[in-house]
């Protein structure tokens, strides 16, 4: 139970770090970043986002995922590139007044 714990840990501390990033330079489609994030993980959100920053905030929280859960962390961490992509562009357009 500890890892899921842990795990809880640095995604409460991965959205205090989302929360805190200023918007993209222009409006980005969530969807697209979603279809991005699941087919290329991480790569494809910062490739569609152009963005290193987004990158290593996706990668980070995959890497610690697949430490604290073996196995299912993998999942998981896979799984967090598309809604975090399709988050970050929802609310990059919402800050950018569009």
């Amino acid at each position: 139970m500890s890892n899921i714990h842990n795990l809880h840990g640095v995604a409460h501390g991965g959205a205090k770090i989302i929360d805190s990033l200023a918007p993209l330079p222009e409006s980005k489609n969530p969807v697209v970043a979603f279809i991005l994030g699941l087919a290329f993980g991480a790569l494809g959100v910062a490739i569609y986002f152009k963005s290193a920053k987004d990158f290593f905030i996706c990668f980070g929280l995959f890497v610690a995922a697949s430490i604290l859960l073996p196995g299912l962390g993998l999942v998981l961490g896979w799984g967090f590139a598309p809604v975090y992509g399709a988050y970050r562009a929802h609310s990059s357009n919402e800050q950018l007044g569009l």
